[in-house]
């Protein structure tokens, strides 16, 4: 199996599921409540981008200095 048809398949899954589950009320209220309750707060996502930044820092840094 090509891996585009598995990607469109998966893609096809994905949709349907969340149209299943966006139409049951309750399941759609648990599901929004699951998102809020597993947010970042405002300065745990800073620290979070931070972190990333400075790890793409210094990949970037490695891959410079590498490759002298």
């Amino acid at each position: 199996m090509r891996p585009g048809y598995l990607i469109l398949g998966l893609v096809t899954l994905s949709a349907v599921i969340g149209l299943l589950v966006s139409r049951d009320p309750e399941r759609s209220a648990a599901m929004s409540q699951m998102y809020r309750d597993a947010a970042l707060s405002g300065e745990t996502k800073q620290i979070v981008l931070a972190l990333l930044a400075l790890g793409l820092g210094g990949f970037i840094v490695y891959l410079t200095m590498s490759r002298r």
